[in-house]
């Protein structure tokens, strides 16, 4: 990599953590991902790594060296850097897209009909969760259809891409919870019964995380994406 490229990640590096930081007081809404998103498009899969990676370990300096946070920061946003990354050289057909967020709509408002219990509060809001994305997820395919009657469009090649971008934000960002839900309960040796509660109690901050990141990336990530690409 050239001394450019370092300096890129570098500074981007100090750019996620200036952002996470100024953010972390207001519960459920962040803007690392619409930056990082784009940072991994423009950049590529070799870049983002090496950022994903050096803002994992130096976020620490600020807010403590945990051995959970630590690898999950470092696995997920190694995986986020890959995905973006390689969005970046794939980027999905209107056809492909619309039967993504089809399907993703549908699995999650099966998920909120059937839940996963049958009674209790925890129960409920999860159902509640699952309804909610599923709602994202149909107005993005809505965004998708309305935009697919104008394929030789440069404005609804824009739409679409940043529709698929605000989708793969949203996956990724129940990606996030998920590995929580796996990796804090194993590096602790959480009981069955803890573990449970954990994984309950995820779920009310992965709705508003998930919101901001789908409708942030939506708005944000064409500008970002042109700075960041112009400064390239």
């Amino acid at each position: 990599m050239s001394v450019r490229g370092l300096a890129r990640c570098a500074f981007m590096t100090a750019a996620l953590i200036i952002v996470q930081y100024a953010l972390g007081f207001v519960s459920g809404v962040e803007l690392v991902t619409v930056v990082f998103a784009a940072f991994c498009y423009t950049d590529g899969i070799r870049s983002g790594i090496m950022t994903a990676v050096s803002f994992s370990l130096l976020r620490c300096f600020i807010y403590g060296f945990m051995p959970n946070v630590i690898l999950l920061y470092i696995v997920y946003y190694t995986l986020f850097a890959v995905c973006f990354g390689a969005f970046s050289e794939i980027r999905p057909s209107m056809t492909f897209l619309c039967v993504f967020l089809g399907t993703a709509a549908a699995l999650c408002a099966f998920l909120g009909i059937r839940g996963i219990g049958s009674s209790g509060m925890g129960i409920a809001a999860i159902k509640v969760m699952f309804f909610i994305l599923s709602g994202i997820f149909a107005v993005l395919l809505g965004i998708c259809i309305g935009v697919s009657v104008k394929k030789n469009s440069a404005k609804a090649d824009e739409i679409a891409e940043k529709t698929a971008a605000a989708a793969l934000a949203a996956v990724m960002t129940v990606c996030f919870t998920l590995l929580d839900d796996f990796i804090t309960p194993f590096v602790f040796g959480y009981s069955a019964v803890a573990a449970k509660a954990y994984f309950y109690g995820s779920f009310a901050a992965m709705l508003p995380q998930t919101i901001c990141a789908a409708v942030s990336v939506f708005l944000l990530f064409p500008y970002l994406k042109k700075a960041f690409a112009g400064a390239n």
